[in-house]
C-alpha cells in the first residue's frame, strides 16, 4: 500500500470513527489533513464522499435496529425539520460570506470548551433543564448544534450536551444525536456536490467511502450499546489531553 493510500485509509477511520461520537470528525479531519496534506482549507472532494459514507452508515444502523417504523417517523419527522432550521440559516449566512478556515488553535480551544460542556451536561444536576415538550428540545438543541460550525466542537458532542442538560439520559441523548445527524449531512452532502462540475469516482475516493462506511457502522453499534455504562468521561478526557496536546504544540 503506497502512502498515498494509507492517507485515504486513516481519513476513512477517521472519519467513521469520530462523526457520531462527541469528539468532532471536522477537527480530526482538519488536523490529518494539515499535517498529512498541507491543506489551508477543506477539500470537499474528500468530505463528499465521507459524508456520503457516513449518511449510508446511519441509515443502514437506524433502518436495521427498527427506528423507521411509521410511528417513529411520524413522531420526529417534524421535530428534525424545527432542530434542523437554526443549522440552515447559519449554513447559508457562512456560505454566502465564504467563510472557510482550518485553524489548529482554534480545533485546541473548541475541543477543551467542549468537553467541559460535555462533563458538566453528564454529571452535574444544577445545570439541568426540566423540560418536557420534545419539540422544545429539538429547536434548543438545533441551536446547540450550530456550534459545530466551529472545527473541533463536534456535532454529536453539541446535540448530547443539549439533551443531557434537558434531562435525557445518555443512551437516548446519544439516539437523538443521531437522528439529528441525517438532516445535517445530507445537507452537507447535497451543499458539497454543487461545488464539483463534474464528480469522478477514483481509487482513493473509493477507498475513503469503503472505510469510512464499515468503521461508522461499527462505531455507532458499539456506542449505542455502552454508552450508558461508560458515560462521557472518557470522551472528556481524550478532548481535553488533545486540546493540550495542540495549544502545547502551537506555543
Amino acid at each position: 500500500m503506497t502512502d498515498s493510500s494509507i492517507f485515504y485509509v486513516f481519513y476513512g477511520l477517521i472519519q467513521g470513527i469520530t462523526e457520531f461520537i462527541p469528539i468532532s470528525s471536522s477537527g480530526h479531519i482538519n488536523i490529518l489533513e494539515i499535517y498529512f496534506k498541507n491543506l489551508e482549507s477543506r477539500n470537499y472532494l474528500y468530505e463528499t464522499s465521507a459524508h456520503f459514507a457516513s449518511l449510508f452508515a446511519l441509515l443502514l444502523y437506524l433502518f436495521a435496529n427498527k427506528h423507521f417504523s411509521k410511528s417513529n417517523i411520524k413522531a420526529y419527522w417534524k421535530l428534525l425539520v424545527y432542530g434542523t432550521l437554526p443549522a440552515i440559516i447559519l449554513g447559508f449566512i457562512i456560505k454566502f460570506y465564504n467563510v472557510n478556515y482550518i485553524s489548529l488553535k482554534l480545533i485546541g480551544y473548541t475541543s477543551i470548551t467542549g468537553a467541559i460542556l460535555l462533563y458538566v451536561s453528564d454529571k452535574t444536576k444544577k445545570f439541568k433543564l426540566e423540560i418536557k415538550n420534545k419539540s422544545t428540545k429539538f429547536i434548543l438543541a438545533g441551536f446547540f448544534q450550530c456550534l459545530a460550525f466551529l472545527p473541533g466542537f463536534s456535532r454529536a458532542g453539541s446535540c448530547i450536551i443539549a439533551f443531557r442538560i434537558f434531562g435525557e439520559d445518555r443512551k437516548y441523548s446519544s439516539i437523538y444525536s443521531l437522528y439529528m445527524g441525517i438532516p445535517i449531512i445530507c445537507l452537507s452532502f447535497f451543499s458539497n456536490v454543487k461545488e464539483f462540475e463534474n464528480f469522478i469516482i477514483d481509487k482513493n475516493l473509493s477507498i475513503i467511502f469503503i472505510i469510512t462506511f464499515f468503521s461508522a457502522y461499527f462505531t455507532i453499534s458499539v456506542f449505542i450499546k455502552v454508552i450508558n455504562k461508560i458515560g462521557f468521561t472518557p470522551f472528556v478526557i481524550y478532548r481535553i489531553l488533545l486540546g493540550l496536546i495542540l495549544l502545547i504544540y502551537l506555543t
